[in-house]
């Protein structure tokens, strides 16, 4: 076995090592190997007995051991009749579930959310505005909604909606002019619409494709539109971060989702135009600049990956997502300024819808050694909550944080201790939009 943990030319010890560490799903060939790994006593069938526990306390949860009559799954497609997946409080669900991933990235001079009694002219701009993509292993949907087919039906009769797919002969340009508002729809395709390990563009990646370049090959058709219409509204849907410099500078409203949920479409009208107020927040840290990152074979990521480690200033920090409406923190309290084994970090604090429309908050709480060598993270998330408030609300926020989640790894004592430390604790919207700040103590 060598240090990157490799089995050479024996998969009996492979298949024993991966029994020993939980995992219990095999994707290739693995039966000959067990059974070789069983009879060469390198584990055991008690031990096959522990790994199984979580698959058979999983087919229990779901009923796939019951008698048909005790299976509330079982009646689907025999006495219920109806597919699951067209009632409309499933395709309301689906809908939630996408609008609480939407985050708004910028929103100039309030641009957002639109009035629609004000509109009348309304261009939808770009291929992604007429696509809900799949990825590699995305179930398929049985039905989509996609941007300009939500939009149209946001508009009815009152709204004309006009759509060009590029900026062909200026066409994008021209439809921009003419509109009183221009949505458009750029970003990735989940499996770079190509062959295995094949990715035309070149900012696109995908599994057993590494991306060569955060640029995104559409920003240019963005920054013509806005050019043109200073009512532009740029929609990236994308698997992952791009270094929208330009975008972000010049387009006075930005909104980031994901690919392959069916409501898709549904989720940008709404937020589009005010009927849900965006709360998501970005899981990654959008850096300006690939140059900003190290090698890409450097696992290392005290080497400056992720916002732990990210010293340069990014495009948009992790936990990051603006809102219509604006939040106050206040009063922050503590249940104890030392915190040892055992203990629970209790903090209290209040949280004021103080806008004008009512909206989600997502409160994210981090910690950091006051002295930290290299080697320490300079913050941590260790608790969040989404906090839901009416305009002019105010609520007690209590976020808690077992001790656990303060210890770190010992080489020496191979065991995780609590660092006998001064801690600093912030409490925030987002990594960098740090609101509160307060100290504590750990001390094993």
């Amino acid at each position: 076995m060598s240090d990157h943990k490799r089995f050479d030319n024996d998969r009996a010890a492979a298949a024993a090592a991966c029994i020993k560490a939980g995992i219990t799903k095999f994707l290739d060939e693995y039966k000959d190997a067990v059974y070789e790994a069983l009879h060469r006593k390198l584990i055991s069938v008690e031990d096959i007995e522990k790994a199984i526990r979580g698959n058979l306390r999983i087919s229990l949860k779901l009923g796939l051991l019951d008698h048909a009559e005790d299976n509330p799954y079982a009646a689907i497609g025999v006495t219920d009749t109806v597919a699951p997946w067209s009632k409309p409080e499933t395709k309301a669900l689906v809908r939630e579930a996408t609008l609480k991933s939407v985050v708004l990235l910028k929103n100039k001079d309030h641009l957002l959310p639109l009035d629609r009694h004000k509109i009348k002219k309304i261009a939808v701009i770009g291929q992604r505005a007429t696509e809900v993509l799949q990825d590699w292993y995305a179930g398929k949907p049985f039905y989509t909604v996609n941007v300009l087919d939500a939009i149209r039906e946001e508009a009815g009769n009152d709204i004309e909606v006009r759509y060009v797919k590029t900026n062909r002969m200026d066409s994008a340009r021209t439809v921009a002019a003419w509109a009183d508002v221009a949505i458009v729809c750029v970003g990735n395709h989940p499996t770079c619409n190509a062959g295995w390990e094949q990715a035309p563009v070149i900012s696109e990646g995908k599994e057993a494709v590494d991306r060569q370049s955060l640029q995104l090959d559409q920003e240019d058709l963005l920054l013509q539109v806005a050019q043109t219409n200073p009512n532009t509204i740029g929609v990236l849907i994308s698997s992952f971060p791009y270094a929208i410099n330009r975008a972000n500078q010049t387009v006075p409203a930005l909104l980031h989702l994901t690919q392959c949920s069916q409501e898709l479409g549904h989720a940008v009208s709404d937020v589009i135009f005010g009927h849900y107020n965006p709360a998501g927040r970005l899981t990654q840290t959008w850096v300006k600049n690939i140059t900003d990152l190290p090698h890409m074979m450097d696992y290392d990521i005290t080497h400056g990956r992720t916002y732990m480690y990210f010293k340069e200033k990014p495009l948009y920090p992790f936990g990051y997502g603006l809102s219509y409406t604006r939040f106050n923190y206040s009063g922050t309290a503590l249940n104890d300024r030392v915190i040892e084994r055992g203990d629970t970090l209790r903090v209290c604090f209040n949280l004021k819808n103080s806008g004008d429309m009512d909206g989600d908050e997502v409160v994210q709480l981090y910690v950091s050694a006051r002295k930290h060598t290299d080697k320490d993270p300079i913050k941590q998330l260790k608790a969040f909550q989404r906090i839901s408030l009416r305009k002019g609300e105010t609520k007690k926020v209590e976020l808690t944080v077992p001790y656990t989640e303060l210890q770190v790894w010992d080489e020496k004592q191979n065991r995780f201790i609590l660092p006998d430390k001064e801690m600093t604790l912030e409490i925030g919207a987002s990594s960098s939009d740090i609101r509160l700040r307060t100290t504590f103590r750990t001390e094993e």
